[in-house]
């Protein structure tokens, strides 16, 4: 046994002592303080019989419901299962206190127990354990309402953070200083394509300036946004990066920017070069946008990747329990964005 377990135990116990001494009190005043009964042992071990056998009882089986629902998700699941669980536990508990207390305690045989029984003996225990069931989960329901609402105001919270973090990091003065550079070079160069390229280049911090509110986009507004990105990122690297983009159907929404995201993640983290070309693909399958690129890492620390990453989980988690999935092998890195429907 664990040294926690074994702590919770002994506190067991001695509330059980407690509980025991306590009851013991009361019938010495109600038998009119007799010192016969104040000193009669078996009553006292009676008492604690009760008090840790139905105990034990309803915390092994709470633990149990506990472990299989929660209250966060499964709040009536546990209630109707709970309520009715712990009553049936109690009265078992009871049922089995009784048999130590008759048997055990006075040494009376199994036969005379049984003989004794009847059913009015545990109409009081039955009365008991509804009350007290019916108390316990009253407090677990408001202690759930309470924590779930304390949960959902910090959700709030980390998404505001996180919608910040994400547009200093969109804003990013690396790659407006990398895009001028490149501009510069077109302007003599190809006069044309330049101003394509500041074409572009506008189009590209328009939409973040246009999206840094919004909490949802359409997969068809960050594809196309996508697409401009990587045309910007193609004029940069030329041949070094390949990109390709099959989605038929963009009729789901996802978290605005997210796709920018990975894609500066897998140009920052890795080679692009003719001898390490970077090849991109963005795809779609029935739950997920997919964003897979394969791996030439550069001899740079890769936090700040983590960082993006964390900071694209806390603000999806906000709108679906679907999972965001990263799948790391020797060649390819993969990140499933889950599909939002709204």
């Amino acid at each position: 046994m664990k040294e926690t377990s074994l702590q919770t135990l002994i506190k067991f116990i001695w509330i059980s002592a407690l509980i025991a001494l306590f009851i013991h009190l009361i019938n010495f005043i109600a038998v009119g303080w007799s010192l016969n009964y104040l000193t009669n042992y078996k009553a006292i071990l009676g008492h604690f019989a009760y008090a840790f056998i139905i105990g034990i009882f309803n915390i092994v089986f709470i633990t149990f419901i506990q472990s299989k629902f929660s209250w966060r998700k499964e709040p009536k699941a546990l209630i109707i299962i709970g309520i009715p669980g712990t009553v049936i536990v109690s009265v078992f508990g009871f049922f089995v206190a009784r048999i130590v207390h008759s048997v055990w305690i006075y040494g009376h045989t199994f036969e005379r127990f049984l003989e004794n029984e009847s059913v009015f003996s545990y109409v009081f225990a039955v009365l008991i354990a509804i009350i007290v069931s019916l108390a316990f989960h009253a407090y677990y329901f408001y202690r759930f309402g309470a924590d779930a609402e304390l949960r959902a105001q910090k959700e709030i919270i980390e998404h505001t953070k996180a919608k910040h973090k994400a547009l200093k990091d969109q804003l990013d003065p690396h790659f407006l200083f990398n895009s001028l550079s490149v501009l510069a070079s077109l302007i003599e160069e190809d006069p044309k394509r330049a101003t394509e390229f500041t074409t572009s280049l506008s189009k590209v911090y328009r939409y973040v300036l246009d999206q840094r509110q919004e909490d949802l986009v359409s997969i068809s507004s960050e594809l196309d946004f996508a697409k401009v990105y990587l045309n910007l990122l193609s004029t940069r690297f030329e041949d070094s990066l390949i990109y390709s983009i099959d989605v038929s159907d963009e009729s789901d929404f996802t978290v605005p920017l997210s796709l920018q995201l990975l894609i500066e993640n897998a140009v920052k983290h890795n080679k692009v070069t003719e001898k390490n070309p970077l090849h991109i693909k963005i795809y779609k399958t029935e739950d997920y946008l997919v964003i897979q690129n394969n791996v030439s890492p550069k001899a740079t620390n890769s936090e700040r990747s983590g960082i993006g990453l964390l900071n694209i989980k806390k603000r999806f988690e906000v709108y679906t329990k679907t999972l965001i999935e990263i799948e790391k092998k020797s060649n390819t890195f993969t990140v499933k964005l889950p599909l939002i429907k709204t």
